[in-house]
């Protein structure tokens, strides 16, 4: 073979070489920059539904620095991760900042002031976001899949910003496994046109908020997990009331085979019903969660709360668990908040989706399961 032949041998090696990998069935690795953009457009996206979910929180009637202070830092966060930085640190002071244009007047002035005195709540509102972040987790992971968001912030610790004093607060993010994409429903406007014309219901989606502390004093969730032989837990108030009942019974029976005046009598016959009527009262929210594993949350523990908690028993991984959770969902009529309620007249004896601003005309059904409701 001549000299002159010999390049030919390189013509066909080199021209594959300069194939781009898609020519040859491989799919090219991202390059460091666009593997950085991507990021930055996850964390931006991801810091939206953060922002959403704590301003929605504090719409609800929650309080704390701690909310704001994390509706600022994904404020910010999302604004710079949009412009392409995929960690966007801040300081405590540009945070103050943007809490005080998010409050306005006259809040803004406690938070503008660069004080000893509001450096300290800075650093405690940032120790309770520390504590409390996790309470959010459900509600994030649920706006997270509603908007098709496959990431989920996470709050990261403070670090010293070069060579400065200086701290910087900053989230990242984590990826989350989107269920399959479901049917897009139609906007709340084209959906009451619908619905006005007759030919669909409204249909709603409710978000479940974070998790509640209904014990004052005590930061810990209602969660009861119930396995085995722990489940006779929610059947004890059950089991009471009917030895309570029994021997109330039997005590009347007694008493009114006795010779008693019958002024005794009646008034120990009153005295015994309310008694009655008193267990009946408290133990019937127990029969009705054993039957349809959901029921209003009493009163009582949300003494301290926004209304519209119910306790759940449902399945988390192998284990029953007992929750306190509260469904809220935007009203497609007037854009009121949803809350659940009992249902009154021809919906008495199940849980709806009752809007703050008309809540007899604009009531929707509630599925705690799939989290769906059409209006009644």
């Amino acid at each position: 073979m001549s000299a002159k032949d010999a390049p030919m041998l390189d013509v066909e090696p080199q021209q594959n070489e300069g194939r781009s990998r898609e020519e040859s069935g491989m799919k090219a690795e991202p390059s460091e920059s666009e593997r950085l953009f991507a990021q930055a457009m996850l964390l931006a996206r991801a810091a939206e539904v953060g922002t959403e979910a704590a301003a929605s929180s504090r719409e609800s009637g929650w309080k704390g620095d701690w909310l704001v202070l994390l509706q600022a830092l994904c404020g910010l966060t999302a604004r710079q991760a949009a412009a392409g930085d995929p960690t966007p640190v801040f300081t405590a002071e540009r945070l103050r900042e943007e809490i005080a244009s998010i409050l306005g007047a006259p809040e803004a002035q406690w938070w503008s002031d660069d004080s000893d005195s509001v450096r300290k709540k800075f650093a405690n509102a940032w120790k309770a976001l520390e504590n409390d972040f996790n309470r959010l987790d459900g509600h994030l992971l649920g706006r997270a899949m509603k908007n098709r968001v496959a990431g989920q912030i996470v709050l990261n610790a403070p670090a010293r910003l070069g060579t400065t004093n200086a701290m910087g607060y900053g989230l990242s993010v984590r990826p989350i496994e989107l269920p399959a994409a479901q049917p897009t429903v139609a906007p709340p406007s084209v959906a009451a046109d619908a619905n006005r014309s007759g030919t669909a219901p409204l249909e709603i989606t409710y978000q479940e908020e974070m998790e509640v502390y209904p014990i004052p004093g005590l930061k810990r969730p209602l969660k009861l997990s119930l396995p085995g032989l722990r489940a006779l837990i929610v059947l004890t108030p059950i089991i009471g009331a009917l030895v309570a009942g029994g021997f109330l019974v039997w005590f009347l029976l007694t008493l009114w085979m006795s010779n008693e005046a019958p002024r005794v009598l009646f008034q120990w016959t009153i005295l015994t019903g309310l008694v009655a009527g008193l267990i009946a009262w408290i133990c019937h929210p127990f029969y009705v969660l054993i039957n349809d594993r959901i029921v209003r949350a009493p009163t009582l523990l949300e003494a301290t709360l926004p209304l519209g908690h119910v306790l759940v028993l449902r399945r988390e991984g192998e284990n029953r668990v007992l929750r306190m959770v509260r469904f809220t969902a935007k009203c497609p009529i007037c854009e009121g908040e949803l809350t659940i309620e009992k249902g009154r007249r021809q919906h008495r004896g199940r849980l709806v989706g009752e809007c703050g601003r008309n809540p007899v005309e604009h009531t929707f059904s509630f599925d705690f399961i799939t989290g769906k409701g059409r209006q009644l």
